[in-house]
Formats: C-alpha cells, sequence, structure tokens
C-alpha cells in the first residue's frame, strides 16, 4: 500500500536517468533508463489494480454484499482502565461478530515521530478500516488524502463537516453532557465546598469535560468552589496523587474528578489515603478496580461519568454494515444515543443520598428535552477561542474562567 510513495521516487529516478541519457551518457545509462521505466509502468499497473479492487469493494458494500471487515485499532497503551480499554471493549465485541480487528499500541507522545509509519504498516497489512483518536488527527488526514481508497475514523474530535474529506468519519462526544451530571453529584457531595477536576493533558476535548463539569456544579450550587490542574501525563499516577494530597491540604479540596486516563489512578489512591470520594471517566472504574490487584480503590469511586467508546464502536460499525451514510460525516454521540452518562450501580445508590440522585435524574431528563443546554468549550469557535466579540484571547484555562466569570472557578 506503500506503493504511492515507492512509485513518486521510483518516476523521479527515471526522469534523471532518461535526462542523463538524453545527454550522451552511453549504452549503460540508456540501459538503467529503461529499466527503471519498465519498474514504473509496473508500479503504475499495481496501484491500478489496487484502485479497482478497493472500488469494487466499496460498490460491493453499497450493494449489500460482502465488505471488507478488517479494522485497525491505533491505541497510546492500553490498561488505562479507562478511555483506550473502552475502545479494546468495542473492538472484542466486533471480533466475537467475525470482523478482523488489530489493536496497534504506538506508545506515548515521545514515539510520536514512529506513530505514522506504524499506521503505515497496518495499512501495508491489508487493513481497510484504521480508527484512531483525537491525538492522531493531523497524522490520519495526511493519510486519508494518500490513501483515498481505505476509510479512516477519528474518534474523539470535532470538525466542521464541510471540511471532513469523504474516506474519513468523525465520532464526537458530548462529553460536556455526561460531565455535567457528574458535576451535580460532586457539588450535592462536598463538605468543606470545594471540589477538583484533574486532568491529564490540556486539550479541547478535556476542557469539555472540565467545561461541562464546572456547569453541573455551578448549577447544583453556585457556593461551590471548582479547583482544576493538569498533570501533563496520561502515565503519571505519582504526580497525580501529589496533586490531589496538596489540593486537598492547601485547597480543603474533598471530592476529586480525573479525566487524566493512567494518571487517574493516583487520584484514588489519594482519596483512599484522605477518606475522600472520587468520580471516575470513560468506563466503570468502580468496577474495573474492584477485579483488579487494588480492590480497595473500588471503595472511594462513587460513579464514573461513562463516555461509551467501545459501545459507539460497534453501532458505527453496524451502520456501515448496513450501508449507512457514515462517511465525511461529524457523528455526534451524547446522552440522547446513550453513548454518555453516569454509572448507576448498588454502591452509588449505597453512598449517594436520595435527594442527590433524584436532582441527578432529574436533570437528566431535562437535557435529553432541551430544558436544558449544557455549556461546552466547543460553544467557541473550531480554534477554541472565545466568542470574537468578546475580545478575549487567551489558554485553554484562562478560557474555562473566561465563561465562568464569578462562578468560584480556580485553576492551581
Amino acid at each position: 500500500m506503500r506503493l504511492k510513495r515507492v512509485l513518486g521516487a521510483v518516476l523521479s529516478g527515471a526522469m534523471v536517468l532518461s535526462l542523463a541519457a538524453c545527454g550522451g551518457g552511453g549504452d549503460a545509462e540508456t540501459t538503467a533508463a529503461s529499466k527503471a521505466e519498465e519498474t514504473s509502468k509496473e508500479a503504475a499497473k499495481e496501484t491500478e489494480a489496487e484502485k479497482k479492487d478497493d472500488a469494487k469493494e466499496t460498490e460491493a458494500a453499497k450493494g449489500g454484499e460482502e465488505i471488507n471487515k478488517r479494522i485497525a485499532y491505533v491505541v497510546g497503551n492500553l490498561g488505562d482502565k479507562s478511555f483506550n480499554d473502552s475502545g479494546e471493549v468495542g473492538m472484542n465485541v466486533l471480533r466475537e461478530k467475525g470482523w478482523d480487528c488489530k489493536t496497534i499500541e504506538v506508545g506515548d507522545p515521545s514515539k510520536a515521530d514512529k506513530w505514522e509509519d506504524m499506521i503505515l504498516d497496518v495499512i501495508d497489512e491489508g487493513y481497510y478500516y484504521i480508527v484512531a483518536s483525537s491525538t492522531y488527527t493531523d497524522i490520519i488526514l495526511k493519510l486519508a488524502e494518500e490513501y483515498p481508497e481505505n476509510r479512516f475514523v477519528i474518534f474523539d474530535d470535532s470538525k466542521d463537516e464541510s471540511e471532513i474529506p469523504e474516506n474519513v468519519a468523525f465520532i464526537f462526544y458530548a462529553q460536556n453532557e455526561g460531565s455535567y451530571m457528574v458535576g451535580q453529584l460532586a457539588a450535592g457531595m462536598t463538605e468543606t465546598g470545594v471540589v477538583a477536576v484533574n486532568v491529564g493533558m490540556d486539550n479541547p476535548v478535556i476542557a469539555d469535560f472540565v467545561t461541562g463539569f464546572v456547569n453541573g456544579v455551578q448549577d447544583y450550587d453556585p457556593e461551590v468552589k471548582v479547583i482544576k490542574a493538569s498533570v501533563g501525563s496520561w502515565t503519571d499516577p505519582a504526580k497525580m496523587k501529589e496533586l490531589c494530597l496538596s489540593q486537598a491540604r492547601d485547597k480543603k479540596a474533598d471530592v476529586f474528578y480525573q479525566v487524566a486516563g493512567g494518571s487517574g489512578g493516583g487520584l484514588f489512591e489519594a482519596c483512599k489515603e484522605l477518606g475522600t470520594w472520587a468520580i471516575g471517566v470513560d468506563s466503570d472504574q468502580y468496577a474495573y478496580y474492584k477485579d483488579s490487584e487494588n480492590p480497595e480503590l473500588a471503595d472511594v469511586i462513587l460513579t464514573s461519568m461513562l463516555k461509551n467508546v467501545g459501545d459507539s464502536f460497534v453501532a458505527f460499525f453496524e451502520d456501515v454494515e448496513n450501508g449507512e451514510e457514515v462517511w465525511g460525516k461529524l457523528n455526534r454521540l451524547g446522552l440522547k444515543e446513550k453513548s454518555v452518562g453516569y454509572v448507576d450501580n448498588e454502591f452509588f445508590q449505597q453512598n449517594v443520598p436520595q435527594e442527590i440522585r433524584d436532582k441527578m435524574a432529574e436533570s437528566q431528563e431535562k437535557i435529553l428535552s432541551g430544558e436544558i443546554t449544557v455549556k461546552s468549550y466547543y460553544d467557541f469557535d473550531q480554534r477554541g477561542r472565545v466568542p470574537a466579540a468578546s475580545g478575549f484571547r487567551g489558554s485553554i484555562t484562562e478560557k474555562i474562567d473566561f465563561w465562568s466569570a464569578g462562578l468560584s472557578v480556580r485553576s492551581c
């Protein structure tokens, strides 16, 4: 599948050799030019054959015939008990349904220079659908242009539909809606009047979590203060633990919400040590930890804000199999589609007062009916800026502080 790149190099070499032959370089040069020309023709034939095969495959899908069912799931690392693992659960369901799914762990950002080659490897292996998160958006869009015969899914990211290529689909989750619900829980459960939301790294998607959380806290009780911090890594639980301990000591925070991937484990450890409550993210982290080597950590996790990544993969590829129009589109999934929400298990019911649970259920119904519109980071423009009329420019954290000015939001 890398023939396009190889072909370019071959053609360039053929042109150089041809020019040398025209300049009177002798029989050897003429022979070399001839061979290069033959090689380039063969490469062109193979590329054209590939295009025809892919075109037939696309038409087969439209006609309800058997389609290519090979998916490559690109992920940093599994084992985060959260976002990445949720996606793998979906891949396992698809495997059971007869799809050939290969999970590629490309590592953390320190290996970013190798990401593109690793994705190219699975394209070379014949994987037709490439599924990757917003971390890899730039690479995926570049490859989508180079490999129009493949199909690419970018999840957990948003883009104007007019700018989405025909062989790309975006899956965007309304994480602000789910975070609003757990924000209300945090506001109801705090005894000190201070709650914390701690993230792995700052980016627009994470800012949307924070925005919804703050909105939920303030709608429940405007007097509750929210503090927010980033550890600067998805894989540093030790730093997260230290951060939470300092927030409890210095800021009096007593309910902690983590949106931090593998770093989030440190927040649960801190809450266990402090005797405070935690809120998980993406998957049912109570269930994960209850069956882990550290089951005691489950006993601090009141609930988790669910972002049902795995379920969204299954639903998306069911649509593909059914011939639905999904390409070139932004597929937005929220409470209505049951793609976000919160865990309502026995532990939650035993530890959260009925009054708070009723308020959360009521708010969920109001969001579904449209009576409540949850604030979103994407209320800013596509580049993540505050509306131009405000004249404001600043960092992600400052933007959140901007809209929530007067609502006691603090960064630390």
